[in-house]
């Protein structure tokens, strides 16, 4: 898998990217954080017309649930992290990390402070695989997929992991 910042700059999110942050890590390596445009990564699915938009509750506190949001705002407004010793990505919003902690299928995601000097701890380090104007996110420790309850998606449905992926649109 190419470098995070390869597979951005050929296309993973297309458009302008801003660098909001350098953050040092406990091994010294940088952890880079980004935002398209300086507003943050929309990811959303479509269904019957309807975009849901990954995102937090309004009040977000430590192991709130990721959430499907009607609109965009700053719920649904995400930094990506990216490390430069693995091709691993933080989804980050209001500096929560999208974390799985159950290794079984159907758990919802959680929001939890990014350990590991930032980089994340295995839970909430995740691959992603760009097609079109698509994207899906597998997590690195249990290999389970960020993805849209089956019987989604729904307004303020929680997100879950499970063995098939969601594509994301962004």
């Amino acid at each position: 898998m190419p470098r995070p910042t390869s597979a951005l700059a050929a296309g993973l999110l297309a458009g302008e990217t801003v660098l909001t942050d350098d953050v040092a890590s406990v091994d010294t390596t940088a952890v880079h954080r980004e935002a398209n445009s300086g507003n943050g990564y929309l990811f959303s699915v479509n269904q019957g017309g309807v975009d849901f938009f990954l995102g937090t509750p309004a009040n977000l506190v430590p192991g709130s649930a990721a959430i499907l949001r009607p609109r965009q705002d700053n719920t649904t407004s995400w930094t990506l992290c990216f490390s430069q010793s693995s091709p691993t990505v933080l989804i980050e919003n209001g500096g929560l990390a999208l974390t799985i902690r159950p290794a079984s299928a159907g758990a919802d995601v959680t929001l939890e402070s990014p350990g590991n000097g930032g980089h994340g701890f295995a839970g909430q380090q995740w691959n992603y695989n760009a097609s079109g104007p698509m994207v899906t996110f597998q997590n690195a420790k249990t290999g389970l997929y960020l993805r849209v309850r089956n019987s989604g998606p729904a307004m303020s449905q929680t997100v879950t992991t499970g063995n098939t992926a969601t594509f994301w649109n962004y």
